[in-house]
């Protein structure tokens, strides 16, 4: 039995032996032959480096390496005699030189500046600006209503509750209601769950319907809110003698 295991494994571990050795000789030349082109690819190419610093121009969104007082410059040899380069270009409006080394980190503007929501109104035609400008009066006649204004959006509240947010977004005010379910409105508050996104109503605002229903909206906004404020001006107070109701029952035991 041991013979007949020993005339079959014998013959199996040759073979495999065979294959790697093989496979390791394959290998190898593989190996020799790509190290030997990799050396010869950089016996045809010279690297010249100058001292100093790296600079790049930045124009109109493209980078390129250019003459600067020092610079940096990787370049193959070249057998005949090249001209003198022509002198650095004088950085325009929209260029800039950028001295780097290698720890520095570079990062290109865009050359576009955003504009703010104050930029954006300007651009309004007049009827968008009538109309916007009308909603705000009417927003802001209600007590204890005020705007804040941000670069990007102006928010109006009544008392420290959003009524709306406007943007404008392509030439368009874009009116963000905060009009929410008041019991899940009280339930996310309550227990305070952050989990919950409560999406606004929008209305773009471009024609006289459209101001129509914004104005509508605030409406049912503002009411809202009010009756927010009284329903939580009465929890707290219940809050405060539900307390103090306890505390008296603590003293008492």
């Amino acid at each position: 039995m041991l013979d007949t295991f020993f005339l079959v494994i014998v013959p199996v571990l040759a073979v495999l032996l065979i294959l790697s050795i093989v496979l390791m000789v394959t290998f190898n030349r593989k190996k020799k032959s790509l190290l030997e082109e990799i050396e010869a690819k950089k016996q045809q190419v010279n690297t010249i480096v100058a001292e100093g610093d790296l600079f790049l121009k930045i124009s109109d969104g493209k980078v390129e390496i250019v003459d600067a007082p020092v610079a940096t410059v990787a370049m193959p040899v070249q057998q005949e005699e090249q001209p003198a380069p022509a002198p650095a270009e004088e950085p325009s409006d929209n260029t800039e030189l950028v001295a780097i080394d290698e720890d520095s980190v570079v990062f290109q503007a865009t050359g576009k500046e955003s504009k703010t929501f104050a930029d954006k109104y300007e651009t309004l035609t007049e009827e968008a600006r009538k109309m916007y400008d009308e909603l705000s009066q009417y927003i802001l006649a209600t007590p204890k209503s005020k705007v804040s204004r941000s670069s990007s959006a102006e928010t109006f509240k009544v008392g420290t509750d959003k009524v709306l947010r406007a943007v404008i977004r392509r030439e368009v005010v874009v009116l963000n209601f905060m009009l929410a379910n008041s019991s899940l409105n009280r339930f996310v508050k309550e227990e305070g769950i952050k989990n919950i996104k409560i999406n606004p109503v929008v209305i773009r605002l471009e024609t006289a319907e459209d101001l129509s229903l914004a104005k509508q909206t605030v409406d049912l906004t503002v009411e809202n809110i009010k009756q927010e404020q009284l329903y939580r001006k009465l929890r707290k107070k219940e809050l405060r003698l539900a307390k103090k109701e306890a505390e008296q029952a603590e003293k008492a035991e």
